[in-house]
């Protein structure tokens, strides 16, 4: 096919491209928390019940004083916030897809916000825990968040430079909601469709049974050695 007679993309399709990726990440971001939050149920009580972790941390001065950030809080407070985040990813990727205008600027914000929030953990395992498994996996949800920060931010651009125009996601007053994915119509409403093409069928085939009679008909009154099925035309020509 030439290039020339390609059809043109569709309007904002790197948008709505990044929606899918969004969706995918955000998804398996989601399943992985859960999945790490119901598997420490497993660990021994020793192992979760380490009273070592509360006095290992960083000492944060608030206005009421030092407060310690320990081991053991920012442990518990990854595994929420990192399931908060993938439902995030999982909502903005739908609201890209769909073309909303408020979908890229909460993809910034949120791949912004979660960028920082691990990158500080990161440190945070490294300096005060000491701990390379946890380190590192900060660190690589960090690299994996600027990632999709960097395609967020295309996204935005392209927004900004191509906005979709107003009203484009509300449903025009005869927009009918379909049954399911296969199927627009209820159950009822098919059988009931499918019963009329029936008496449509019939209706034809009972005005082609009456043509093929009349033409028989006719065929028998043309025809005098035709015999009808009490055999009088027969007796007769025998005379």
């Amino acid at each position: 096919m030439d290039s020339t007679s390609r059809p043109p993309p569709p309007p904002r399709a790197f948008t709505q491209g990044v929606g899918t990726l969004y969706q995918v990440c955000g998804v398996t971001f989601f399943v992985a928390s859960i999945l790490v939050c119901c598997g420490s149920s497993l660990f021994s009580k020793d192992v979760a019940e380490r009273h070592d972790l509360t006095l290992i941390g960083w000492s944060v001065p608030l206005p009421g004083g030092l407060y310690l950030y320990s081991a053991q809080r920012a442990i518990a407070v990854c595994v929420p916030v990192a399931v908060f985040f993938g439902m995030a990813l999982a909502g903005i990727g739908l609201g890209l897809q769909a073309q909303g205008r408020l979908a890229p600027w909460g993809a910034v914000a949120v791949t912004a916000s979660a960028t920082l929030f691990w990158a500080i953990h990161a440190v945070f395992f490294a300096s005060a825990l000491r701990s390379i498994g946890f380190a590192a996996g900060a660190g690589l949800l960090a690299i994996a968040f600027v990632v999709l920060f960097s395609f967020g931010a295309a996204a935005l651009r392209e927004m900004r430079r191509d906005p979709p125009p107003p009203g484009h996601e509300v449903l025009p007053a005869d927009y009918k909601v379909p049954y399911s994915h296969l199927h627009q119509d209820p159950p009822e409403v098919r059988l009931a469709r499918e019963l009329e093409q029936r008496r449509d069928r019939l209706a034809v085939q009972q005005k082609e049974l009456e043509m093929l009679e009349a033409r028989l008909k006719r065929k028998l009154r043309e025809d005098p050695r035709a015999s009808d099925s009490t055999g009088k035309p027969a007796t007769d020509e025998a005379n």
